[in-house]
């Protein structure tokens, strides 16, 4: 272990050195691919210094469940954000509706187990709409920043997260 002297009057102290675990925070995205046609530009928007960013292509945002929001934030994410398209532009009818219905749905979760509902958020942005995407972007920014790691997290300091078999 390593220790670090202090001189005060002659007398020596000696504290063992304190080591912060330093990691960026990962902010991972599931989009659906018409609200999102290019995933790549919005992960290069969220990996700059202080974040890495991970976006996933789905076919609908109505195709995440609740287990794997769960799931990512348990392993992987300090933020996990759903974006989906408008309501009226969702080309499975139903499917912007059902991503709200589940993020409602896993937020209740988080809340029951004492973990901030604001780790998980969403937005609803039309094809090719640049300023809403930087918007949003903008938002996943400064939550994660204003929340800090996730407690919950497996790996992370003081984080009991899930026990891997």
């Amino acid at each position: 272990m390593l220790q670090i002297a202090f001189k005060n009057g002659g007398n020596d102290y000696l504290m063992p050195e304190v080591r912060t675990m330093s990691r960026k925070l990962q902010i991972v995205v599931l989009a659906c691919q018409q609200a999102l046609p290019e995933p790549g530009r919005l992960a290069a928007t969220l990996g700059n210094s202080d974040f890495k960013g991970r976006v996933v292509a789905e076919p609908c945002s109505s195709k995440v469940e609740v287990f794997q929001m769960l799931r990512i934030l348990s392993t992987e994410a300090d933020l996990l954000w759903i974006i989906g398209c408008p309501e009226e532009l969702c080309r499975f009818t139903e499917g912007s509706f059902r991503m709200g219905r589940r993020v409602d749905y896993a937020r209740n979760y988080l809340a029951e187990i004492g973990l901030e509902t604001q780790r998980l958020g969403m937005s609803r942005i039309p094809p090719g709409d640049e300023q809403a995407l930087t918007e949003a972007a903008a938002e996943m920014q400064r939550l994660a920043r204003s929340l800090g790691p996730n407690p919950a997290r497996s790996g992370s300091p003081g984080g009991e997260g899930v026990s891997k078999p």
